[in-house]
C-alpha cells in the first residue's frame, strides 16, 4: 500500500482519499467448467491491485497505472469506451454504469498499482471494475450490498468493455480469506467456504504454484481460441440434449460416439465435463485432506488439459512431468491465475527442495528463470485507507 500512496501523491501532489486492495484469483480445478455450469473450486490468490482516488474540483478524471507507467484521463461530460485508453477503461466503465443509475460526480484523481495488472485483459479488467467499485462505494458513502457491487463490476467489464468476466471471480475477490476456498455450483451461481489444507502450516503436504515465466502472450491466444471452440461446442451439445442440466450430459454417450459432434468438439465436451465433475469430487477430498486421491485427480485433469483440450504447453508439459517422476510428488496441474504456464504442484515438504532444484534444468533448457511459492490464499477485497473503514 505505501507504494501507491507514494505515486499518487507523486502524480497529483496529494494523498488519496481512499484506498482499495483486491486479491487476483486462482481456479485450482474446474477452469473451463463455466461451458458446463458444473463445478469449480477458486480462492484468492498473492497477486493484488490496488486502486487509490481523491477528489478534483472539475469534471475531469484522471488516471495513472503506477506499475505500467501510464496515463489516460477523460471528462465525466464524455464517458466513452475508447480502443487507445485500454486499462483506463475499466475504471471508466465503473463511473459510467454508476453514473447511468444517477450517482452524481466531481473530477477523480485515480492511481492503480500491483502486480496483478501484468496478468491478462478478463483478471485485469475484472479486478480494476471491482476495486474501482469498491473505492467509489466508500469514497462518495454509497452503501453498495455486496450483489450490488458484483452486478456493477460485471456491467462495467461486460457491457461497456466487451470482456469475459465471472461471478465466481468477483464473489472470491470478495469472500476470499487465507487457507480457504470456494466451491462453485455454477448451475445455481452458489458456493460454500472450505479449508484448503495444503498451505505452509500442513506438517506434511505443500501446494506450490510454478510460474513458468514464459511469454504472457505465448498461451493466451490459444486459450482464447479455445474458449470459443468451447462455446461453439457445448453450443451444438445443448442442442442435442432434450432436458436437464447441461453438465449431466453422460460422458458414455460421447466416448461412445452416440452423439453426431465432429471430433474436436466431441474431446471438447469430453473434457470440459470430466473436469467439472473431477472438481466436484475433489471437494470432498479437501475436506477429508486426501493429499494422494487429489493429486492423483489434479494429474487425470492434467492430462486432459493436454490429450483432450490441448492447451498446454512444452514448458508446462516439462514441468509437469518432471513432477511426476519425484518420489513425493502426489499431482501436478496447469491453474487458471490470470498469468500465462502456471501449475500447481501438490507435493511433500521433504520433496520440496528436490522439485526447485529441477527448476535450474527448466532455466537451462528454456531460458526463463521460473518463480515458485506456497499457495496459501490472499484476504478478500477491502478498504485499507481509512484503516478503520
Amino acid at each position: 500500500m505505501d507504494n501507491v500512496i507514494k505515486q499518487h501523491s507523486k502524480e497529483y501532489g496529494e494523498t488519496p482519499l481512499v484506498i482499495a486492495q483486491v486479491p487476483g484469483t486462482c481456479t485450482l480445478l474446474g477452469s473451463y467448467a463455466d461451458a458446463c455450469k458444473g463445478w469449480s473450486l477458486v480462492g484468492t490468490d498473492a497477486s493484488t491491485l490496488f486502486v487509490a482516488v481523491s477528489l478534483r474540483d472539475d469534471q475531469l478524471v484522471r488516471l495513472t497505472n503506477a506499475t505500467l507507467n501510464d496515463r489516460k484521463r477523460f471528462s465525466l461530460g464524455n464517458i466513452k469506451y475508447r480502443k487507445e485508453d485500454r486499462w483506463g477503461n475499466y475504471l471508466k466503465g465503473v463511473i459510467a454504469v454508476l453514473a447511468n443509475e444517477g450517482v452524481s460526480f466531481t473530477g477523480l484523481n485515480i492511481t492503480v498499482e500491483g502486480n496483478l495488472l501484468y496478468s491478462d485483459n478478463q483478471m485485469v479488467s475484472t479486478a480494476c471494475s471491482l476495486g474501482t467499485v469498491i473505492a467509489l462505494d466508500a469514497l462518495l458513502g454509497l452503501a453498495l450490498s455486496m450483489t450490488s457491487m458484483i452486478r456493477v463490476a460485471y456491467q462495467a467489464s461486460t457491457t461497456f468493455n466487451n470482456e469475459s468476466c465471472r461471478v465466481s471471480d468477483l464473489l472470491t475477490m470478495l469472500n476470499g480469506k487465507p487457507s480457504r476456498i470456494l466451491f462453485f455450483d455454477l448451475q445455481h451461481v452458489t458456493y460454500k467456504e472450505i479449508s484448503f489444507p495444503f498451505t505452509e502450516e500442513n506438517d506434511e503436504y505443500v501446494a506450490i504454484v510454478v510460474d513458468s515465466k514464459i511469454s504472457p502472450n505465448a498461451m493466451r491466444e490459444e486459450i482464447n481460441s479455445k474458449k470459443r471452440a468451447i462455446e461453439r461446442a457445448f453450443g451444438k451439445l445443448k442442442e442435442l440434449k432434450s432436458g436437464g442440466f447441461l453438465r449431466d450430459f453422460p460422458e458414455s454417450e460421447l466416448s461412445a460416439r452416440i452423439v453426431p459432434l465432429d471430433e474436436e468438439a466431441r474431446h471438447i465436451c469430453e473434457y470440459v465435463l470430466m473436469e467439472s465433475h473431477l472438481a466436484n469430487d475433489a471437494a470432498s477430498l479437501l475436506a477429508s485432506k486426501d493429499a494422494s486421491l487429489y493429486g492423483k485427480l489434479m494429474n487425470r485433469v492434467q492430462a486432459g488439459l493436454r490429450d483432450l483440450l490441448e492447451v498446454t504447453c512444452p514448458e508446462v508439459d516439462w514441468l509437469t512431468k518432471r513432477a511426476s517422476e519425484l518420489n513425493g510428488c502426489l499431482g501436478s496441474v496447469q491453474i487458471s491465475n490470470g498469468f500465462s504456464g502456471n501449475i500447481m504442484v501438490l507435493l511433500s515438504k521433504q520433496a520440496l527442495p528436490s522439485y526447485i532444484s529441477r527448476l535450474e534444468d527448466y532455466e537451462h533448457i528454456f531460458g526463463f528463470h521460473p518463480r515458485w511459492y506456497i499457495y496459501g490464499g490472499h484476504e478478500a477485497a477491502k478498504v485499507v485507507l481509512p484503516e478503520h473503514r
